[in-house]
Order: C-alpha cells, then sequence, then structure tokens
C-alpha cells in the first residue's frame, strides 16, 4: 500500500508556495507564542503538523523543524494554540527526500520551550538500536512511547502511537531527540483504518522516523538558516 504523509488532511488542498518569502517578523503588540518540540502549526492557510524541536543556530536565529512535506520554503508559520500571535515564523528550506524543514521564527513573539506535554528535549543522539524504547509527542496523538522495530542510521520504524497531524513531532529516548515522526508504515484506506487511535491498543502501523543527526548533518552541510543547530 502506498505511504501517505501525515499532515492534517483539512489542509491537501491548500497551496503552500509564495511567490517571495515574507519577513519572519509579527506585527509589534501581538501575542507571545510557547512553542517547543511536540507542538502543533499551522503552516500556510490550514496545514497542521508538529514542531520537532526549537533552538539557535550558528549564526545566533531561534529555529525549529518540522516534517518536510508539510510545506515548502517561503510558508508562514503559526502557532495552532496561539492565533493571536500571527505569524510567528517561515520555513525557510524543505527537503523531499529526508523529509525535512526548517523553520526561522521571530524571537520576538516566539518563546521557546525546552518541555512539551510530557517531552523534553535537551540534547541530540543518533538513531536508537533496534528494540530500545522512544516516545514521540505530537498535536494529534500527544505523548506516547514504543518500541523500535529496525533501525539505520538514516531513520528508524517505531511503534508509538501517531496519527494524522503528528508528522514532524519529536521521537525521544530520555530527554535525547533522536528523530522525527515522518509518516506511517501502512497507510488509512476508506475500509481499514491502520493508524493508531487509541494509545491503549497496541495494533496499529508502525511509525517511520527520519534520524535527526542525519537531519542536522545535511542542514550543516547546505549552511544556511539552521545550520549549526542546538536545542535549547
Amino acid at each position: 500500500m502506498q505511504v501517505n504523509r501525515w499532515i492534517a488532511p483539512v489542509a491537501v488542498g491548500v497551496t503552500l508556495g509564495l511567490s517571495a518569502a515574507p519577513a519572519a517578523h509579527a506585527d509589534p503588540g501581538d501575542a507571545q507564542a510557547a512553542l517547543g518540540g511536540g507542538s502543533g502549526l499551522v503552516l500556510g492557510r490550514a496545514t497542521k503538523c508538529s514542531l520537532t524541536t526549537i533552538g539557535y543556530d550558528a549564526a545566533g536565529r531561534l529555529v525549529g523543524f518540522t516534517a518536510g512535506h508539510c510545506a515548502e520554503a517561503g510558508t508562514p508559520v503559526r502557532g495552532e494554540q496561539f492565533p493571536d500571535a500571527g505569524v510567528v515564523g517561515v520555513v525557510r528550506d524543505a527537503d523531499e527526500q529526508l523529509d525535512y524543514a526548517v523553520i526561522e521564527f521571530d524571537p520576538s513573539v516566539v518563546t521557546p520551550l525546552r518541555a512539551v506535554n510530557g517531552s523534553t528535549i535537551t540534547a541530540l543522539a543518533p538513531a536508537p538500536p533496534a528494540l530500545s524504547i522512544v516516545c514521540q509527542n505530537g498535536r494529534t496523538s500527544g505523548h506516547a512511547c514504543g518500541v523500535v522495530l529496525a533501525s539505520s542510521p538514516v531513520g528508524f520504524l517505531e511503534q508509538a502511537c501517531s496519527s494524522y497531524g503528528d508528522s514532524g513531532g519529536p521521537v525521544t529516548r530520555g530527554d535525547q531527540l533522536v528523530g522525527m515522526v515522518s509518516a506511517p508504515l501502512i497507510s488509512d484506506t476508506r475500509a481499514i483504518h491502520f493508524s493508531c487511535t487509541n494509545a491503549d491498543n497496541p495494533v496499529h502501523t508502525p511509525v517511520i522516523a527520519v534520524a535527526f543527526d542525519t537531519v542536522r548533518a545535511a542542514v550543516d552541510a547546505g549552511k544556511g538558516v539552521g545550520s549549526g543547530f542546538q536545542p535549547i
């Protein structure tokens, strides 16, 4: 079966690209948006995905990551739970092959968080070995843990509860960020739901996660926004 990307279904038909990238600044007086790994994002007009992590790059810019299939470069970003803050950032780069996007946030309206809804990110680590336990955090499914079924330096397969809108969510081992949610191994059909609907039900499709070490290496090689990233 074909793998579907886990963006929120309300946004499938929305055009994400812009003719020119807007500046990563919001209007003075807007409310603050407190964002960290697992926070919900609205990209473009209505696409809903999850923030992987937030921190600073080597140039001192406040940046974060999400899944690459959620938005193209130039897409404005809002915090799902902070509509009064307006546009809080802009996607500066998106890679389809590794499925990551780099967001530059406006530090005047974004408060970066180290911990969100049960997930705390203080460091980065390589892809976890098979049979280890990891946890993920997404705007749809929240915080859930599961076993790693298979692993490589590029990515891994894990069994935590996840569903549509969790794309980009962090996958952690302890307080270390090891990956980001990319897609289900098996897509839902009209007749059968393979995605997780209840964290207490272990029968659901595994999740494909991209190793964050691989993402960071690719961004560093590009020497653009996000290069030299470290979480707060």
